[in-house]
């Protein structure tokens, strides 16, 4: 068999020709733009399949297909025998990204890698909610603390850890704080379980303690103080985490 040269040097500089848009996808990109620009609000109603395929040009089909990629994306979402509307944002729509993305990346510490980001996030987190609190926001924080030091099963404890951090993003009165939060939270929350199985007594003290100095730093508006406890309290997760990911040495 002859072989097959390998291609002269010149080839190496072309470069492929761009792929032109299908057109279901530039009616996707024109929904989003419609979507994007508050032309179209979350609630909207969207016209028939007929209309909207004589407002693009375009046939009945080509509109199915964007319908159905864009019901996909978490932008449009169907009601039967209502309609097609237009979906509020919604944060389950990155924590399904983000957990596909692990699936796929097959990432054995995605715990120590997801730590590691909400170190960066959460102690800014905790220190604007210092700042910008509400009474209610830092009584819910209060009733939270209380619920866990009276103790509860270890998927109770973990339900009322990830209310604390949620409602601290929320305390931002930065919606964008909870949209990047919860989706990490939301990916830990099976491992977060686990933790408070194998805690121990010790460790539970210690977690409870961690939590009152950050809403203790928060109730008393104190930025600084409630930055340093939540950085103590994520470097803390990170150890025990540490130690639950490492095997035991044989005796």
């Amino acid at each position: 068999m002859t072989p097959i040269p390998d291609p002269p040097e010149s080839l190496a500089s072309i470069e492929p020709l761009e792929r032109e848009q299908r057109l279901y996808e530039r009616v996707v990109e024109k929904v989003l733009n419609l979507v994007g620009n508050n032309t179209w609000k979350p609630g909207y109603r969207l016209p028939v399949e007929r209309e909207l395929a004589e407002a693009f040009g375009v046939s009945r089909t080509v509109v199915r297909e964007a319908v159905k990629a864009l019901e996909a994306q978490g932008v449009l979402e169907s009601s039967s025998g209502s309609g097609i509307y237009v979906r509020a944002a919604d944060h389950s729509i990155v924590s399904r990204s983000l957990r596909t993305y692990l699936q796929l990346s097959h990432q054995v510490d995605f715990g120590i890698r997801l730590n590691e980001v909400r170190r960066v996030l959460e102690t800014e987190t905790a220190a604007l909610a210092a700042e910008r609190a509400t009474l209610e926001q830092r009584r819910q924080l209060r009733t939270v603390c209380e619920q866990m030091r009276a103790g509860a099963p270890a998927a109770q404890m973990a339900d009322l850890d990830f209310r604390l951090h949620l409602t601290l993003a929320g305390a931002t009165q930065n919606e964008l704080f909870t949209v990047l939060l919860a989706p990490l939270i939301d990916q830990l929350r099976d491992q977060i379980t686990l933790t408070w199985e194998r805690y121990g007594q010790r460790r539970v003290e210690t977690v409870l303690e961690h939590h009152e100095a950050i809403v203790a730093a928060v109730e008393r508006g104190d930025s600084a103080g409630a930055r340093r406890a939540m950085t103590r309290h994520l470097a803390y997760s990170r150890e025990v985490l540490e130690g639950l990911l490492t095997p035991a040495s044989p005796t």
